[in-house]
């Protein structure tokens, strides 16, 4: 397995510097809470389905076999770091709900705004059926096994169907009916607006972290205890299980690593608001702060799993 660290290097640059430019337009008043909303909801339900659609649908029908084994890995170590999360909650020292978003603040990442963009950006077609197969489990876990553990009575598989599930399942279509699009003015222009991803969800950050108040900070600063076990100990277990039995290998065990090593995820404090709203400040603080943390961690991770 090799990394290409020059160009990890540089990702992580371009990703910190956007999310300090969005940090400062929040500060300088550019941006109000409603531009931000606005901003999200157009990278969650437009250039971040867009951008799966096209890598998706970009893969040859020959690599769509290699999915089903990265499939089972993703939903078992999935699986496994809940678990082991959730273990490690009997010995926090807070009361719930927090206690329960802390627990999916170690578990659940960011793939959709930082790893995807990452892999796609270093691994460019190669990221497409890794992608795949993590999302689907990345979705599964976060509208349906989360708001459950999270506090709610019930699991919803309505909750599974969201614009980025439906881009995946077109991007698998596009796959199985082997439809050529190359040189389709469409899919070029939906390529090209995915491709966007990466540099609007930065400067989201920057902004969701530009309007977090020092005084939210410091009333759920314990939040922070959770970016550990999600940006260090969580993937380097990730490496143990998958890459040293030789599971997975080369740059498809690079690439689900550096999925593993994402921060905690921006959606949470959505999970959060459905289920249990008087946690939402705390679990914005704990995402905030792990995505800060991320900008360093992940070339440590990088590094350490080239050298161990």
């Amino acid at each position: 397995m090799t990394i290409d660290f020059p160009i990890l290097i540089e990702q992580m640059k371009i990703i910190g510097t956007l999310m300090l430019i969005g940090f400062c337009w929040q500060k300088l008043n550019l941006f109000d809470n409603h531009l931000i909303d606005s901003l999200s909801a157009i990278i969650a339900k437009l250039i971040l389905p867009l951008m799966l659609c096209t890598v998706i649908g970009s893969v040859s029908f020959s690599e769509l076999s290699s999915g089903i084994g990265l499939f089972a890995v993703s939903a078992v170590i999935y699986t496994i770091s809940v678990t082991l999360s959730k273990a490690l909650s009997r010995f926090y020292k807070i009361e719930e709900p927090k206690r329960s978003m802390h627990v999916l603040m170690q578990c659940y990442g960011n793939a959709g705004y930082i790893g995807i963009p990452l892999i796609t950006s270093i691994y460019s077609q190669k990221a497409g059926i890794v992608a795949v197969a993590y999302t689907i489990v990345d979705s599964f876990f976060y509208w349906i096994i989360g708001p459950y553990l999270a506090g709610s009575e019930k699991i919803s598989l309505k909750k599974f169907i969201s614009p980025i599930t439906v881009s995946i399942a077109a991007g698998i279509l596009i796959i199985l009916l082997k439809i050529d699009l190359s040189g389709n003015i469409i899919w070029e222009t939906a390529k090209n607006v995915g491709n966007t991803c990466k540099y609007f969800a930065s400067i989201y950050i920057g902004l969701t972290i530009g309007r977090m108040s020092i005084k939210k900070l410091k009333e759920n600063i314990f939040s922070v205890s959770a970016a550990p076990v999600k940006l260090i100990v969580l993937p380097l277990f990730a490496y143990l299980a998958v890459g040293k039995t030789g599971i997975l290998t080369g740059d498809s065990l690079a690439m689900f690593i550096i999925l593993c090593s994402t921060p905690s995820g921006m959606s949470l404090p959505i999970v959060a608001e459905m289920s249990n709203p008087q946690s939402t400040e705390y679990v914005s603080v704990g995402v905030t702060l792990s995505t800060i943390l991320c900008l360093f961690t992940l070339p440590f991770m990088a590094w350490l799993i080239t050298a161990i």
